[in-house]
């Protein structure tokens, strides 16, 4: 143990109560992220018109432009969280996303908007890295899984309030002409949704501001990132691998789900906002909460692969109910299958980071956060918009057939996902011992 690991070892740990304050703050602020990204799901329509776009353009601007964002500069973020500031980095980081968010507003052709979305990834390229590792130091081990699910509720509290807000502002504005406004120009409805979405992000700096920057626990003595994850790719590589695929099932659906019940059952934006919206609340969230909670349980009792374990076992759970939602013939009966299909999914999505977490010393929790994003955000995101999309459009052939396109990439998803995250189960526990 370095000297500076020996005294930061022996500082007493933060309050809870003002941990648990730390990991709100950094809630809204992933939650407002959330919210920035996934507006453009409920507006694929009129921007398809607009901008004279076809389905697998659209998928573009949903995942690959912030996909090629991670890949340029995620890891970098990263190591910057594990050397500087990790307040200072995430307040530069929301004021970044929520102007880049604005600017989408202002686009006028897919090459804009495409490049303000790559923008708006600066959120989540900045944000989590540096969030994982303040809360890893601000929480005992024993009661990381709690906090860091309670943080990753960002995902579903941020992707639900999308879906219900975008349908009540698309619903509001959609027999509306181009609305001017003062010093600023004429914005067509969706335009201004984008406008609209991007200021409440702003009021979380101030909230950060708040926010101590936590003294660094655990600290590694001199080990190199390269060499750490070489030496333990035989848990890394299956388990980074397998949340990333896991990753596919949450964005093809938020990406193309209420457009398939728009184009399949003739719901409106407002409709399939509100209900899928409502889903992500309810069972997304709640499988996060008790998942971390189950988690921090069993490894009080001893079960220290508890995080891990229980990814495998909601990984497993998801794929029949994915799979019925594509069968069934009432769409209701697809939305309660839809939401049991995220209620196992989130289990596993809030467990990543403590399993990965526990396994890397502080030094270089951000670059491991890092590296985790860049492959949910490469494989997740940069691959499962566009492959329901390539589905639909060349090989069904038909718009109509968006939902048969997602059945097929989130079946295959979770199953190969639950696969992996399966071999990483034995290297898991000879590493936390």
């Amino acid at each position: 143990m370095t000297a500076d690991s020996a005294a930061s070892a022996a500082r007493p740990w933060p309050r809870p109560a003002y941990g648990y304050y730390v990991t709100g703050v950094l809630l809204l602020a992933y939650t407002l992220s959330y919210v920035d990204r996934q507006i453009l799901s409920l507006m694929v329509e009129p921007v398809k018109r607009d901008l004279q776009l076809t389905d697998t353009q659209i998928s573009l601007l949903h995942g690959f432009a912030f996909a090629i964002f991670y890949t340029l500069v995620g890891l970098v973020l990263g190591r910057l969280a594990d050397r500087c500031n990790r307040r200072s980095l995430i307040i530069v980081g929301i004021a970044i996303w929520c102007l880049a968010t604005a600017a989408c507003g202002f686009a006028g052709s897919l090459g804009a908007l495409f490049l303000a979305r790559i923008v708006v990834g600066v959120g989540e390229a900045s944000l989590s890295p540096a969030a994982y590792s303040m809360l890893a130091d601000y929480f005992q081990p024993e009661r990381r899984g709690r906090a860091m699910g309670l943080y990753s509720l960002g995902v579903y509290l941020g992707s639900g309030l999308a879906f219900i807000v975008g349908g009540l502002v698309i619903a509001a504005t959609k027999d509306a002409g181009p609305v001017a406004l003062p010093g600023l120009g004429s914005f067509k409805p969706w335009q201004l949704a984008f406008v609209i979405v991007a200021l409440p992000g702003l009021l979380v700096v101030p909230l950060m501001l708040t926010v101590r920057e936590p003294v660094r626990r655990e600290l590694a003595g001199g080990e190199s990132g390269f060499r750490h994850f070489v030496e333990r790719r035989a848990f890394y590589a299956p388990a980074i691998l397998g949340y990333a695929v896991l990753a596919i099932v949450t964005f093809a659906y938020t990406a193309w789900l209420p457009t398939s019940f728009i184009r399949l059952w003739g719901w409106s934006p407002k409709e399939i906002g509100i209900a899928y919206g409502s889903i992500m609340l309810v069972f997304g969230s709640g499988g996060m909460i008790l998942a971390g909670m189950v988690a921090d349980r069993l490894a009080m009792r001893g079960r220290r692969d508890a995080h891990l374990r229980l990814s495998v076992v909601g990984t497993v759970a998801a794929v029949p109910f994915a799979l019925a939602a594509g069968l069934v013939a009432s769409p209701y009966a697809a939305l309660a299958l839809v939401g049991l299909t995220s209620f196992c999914i989130s289990m596993s999505i809030a467990l990543a980071p403590a399993a990965l977490q526990s396994v890397t010393p502080n030094g270089l929790r951000g670059q491991m956060t890092a590296l985790y994003l860049l492959l949910i955000n490469l494989v997740g995101m940069g691959c499962g918009p566009t492959l329901v999309a390539l589905c639909t459009d060349y090989g069904f052939g038909d718009e109509l057939a968006a939902r048969n396109s997602v059945t097929i990439v989130t079946v295959c998803a979770a199953s190969v996902s639950a696969a992996l995250l399966t071999l990483a189960l034995k290297p898991y526990r000879r590493l936390i011992g």
